[in-house]
């Protein structure tokens, strides 16, 4: 049996374990995915010549919080992250490219291996198959008389003293709504926690998310410098004034090794929720393409390939303002959507807050058993 199961391997995840695991706790991660990194997310598409290495998640690293900082200097001097020297733009009325000046000590950072690079680092001293359990969606949980026990889709179970739930809320929320709880004896205490459990739920349903569409699509070598106003040596732009796209970047600039531009397309939550939910996605990629290539290049609009991504929880609108959601001391959920006021440090990113998140659910554990 595991001191702490914890579901989720994004960065709060991959955070409460890590501070954990230094602690002296047996950590085990499970996510029902193949791989780590939740939105830290790297696509390998594979082409004639070479593998293209595409981040279609999170765009780029950026952190603001001291703790976060810390941590990222961990991963520069590791080669896990370099400075994304890209250009950023602005459209803040249509046909007109702004660039927008650096935020002073906050650079953007990159990753040579793709973004899911930066979660294989962080649990390096974790083992697929012992204690990072890959393609383990969970289920429902179901509190014993000492642990909690973890019933996954294809079956296995995993059973801990303490349960971190890491995902989404949406996803907590069915996660809970399908736990039972075995009340002692007396009947006291789980009459107790279920009480909390449905405080939590009641909770996690305030939580909203914008969705998402992604387009990741690659070209040609021969339009490396065809880039019309951007920098072909890397850009960014957010379009302020559209009503299809919210950002676009030249994924390809931030590895050097590749010469064939990978353009990114992330859509607004407007335009994605009309898509959604429909199981062909290409028309919505074509409006991207042809939006982007009004702007910036007419060869945008015919890739050479494209793929498409759907994120339903791609960016919290309205969130817990706390660091974690305590149900019970053996209990605990977390993530980006767990957004504390901060008054010293307003404009932190949704790493900030993931990774804070997954700090304050491993405090937690450790004041519970000190």
């Amino acid at each position: 049996m595991w001191d702490v199961a914890i579901i989720g391997a994004g960065l709060s995840g991959i955070a409460c374990g890590r501070a954990l695991r230094a602690a002296g706790y047996t950590v085990c991660i499970l996510d029902k995915s193949r791989g780590l990194g939740g939105r830290m997310a790297t696509r390998r598409v594979e082409q004639p010549l070479d593998q293209q290495l595409v981040d279609h998640g999170l765009r780029y690293w950026q952190p603001a919080s001291s703790a976060l900082k810390t941590l990222t200097e961990e991963l520069v001097a590791k080669e896990v992250l370099k400075p994304w020297l890209a250009i950023a733009y602005e459209i803040r009325q249509r046909g007109v490219l702004t660039p927008v000046a650096p935020i002073v000590n906050q650079p953007r950072y990159g990753a040579t291996a793709g973004m899911s690079a930066i979660a294989k680092s962080l649990l390096q001293d974790f083992n697929s198959g012992e204690n990072w359990l890959a393609q383990h969606k969970a289920l429902s949980l179901s509190q014993q008389a000492s642990h909690w026990q973890i019933k996954c889709e294809a079956g296995q179970t995993v059973s801990a003293k303490h349960c971190v739930i890491a995902i989404p809320s949406p996803q907590a929320t069915e996660l809970l709504k399908s736990s039972t709880i075995d009340a002692d004896t007396s009947g006291n205490p789980g009459d107790h926690l279920a009480n909390n459990l449905a405080d939590a739920i009641a909770t996690l349903n305030t939580v909203t998310y914008f969705p998402c569409i992604t387009v990741l699509a690659g070209y040609d070598s021969r339009h490396s410098h065809d880039m019309g106003e951007l920098d072909p040596k890397g850009w960014m732009v957010s379009d302020r004034a559209g009503t299809s796209t919210d950002w676009t970047g030249l994924d390809s600039s931030k590895r050097a090794s590749s010469e064939s531009p990978v353009i990114v397309i992330h859509s607004k939550a407007t335009f994605a929720e009309q898509y959604i939910e429909a199981g062909d996605l290409q028309p919505a990629a074509s409006v991207l393409l042809r939006a982007n290539a009004r702007k910036f290049a007419s060869w945008i609009a015919q890739p050479e390939w494209f793929q498409i991504h759907r994120w339903r929880y791609a960016q919290v609108n309205r969130p817990y303002r706390g660091d974690c959601l305590a149900i019970s001391p053996t209990l605990i959920c977390g993530g980006d959507w767990c957004q504390a006021p901060n008054d010293h440090q307003p404009a932190l990113q949704s790493i900030d807050y993931a990774y804070r998140s997954g700090l304050a659910m491993a405090e937690q554990i450790h004041a519970q058993t000190l």
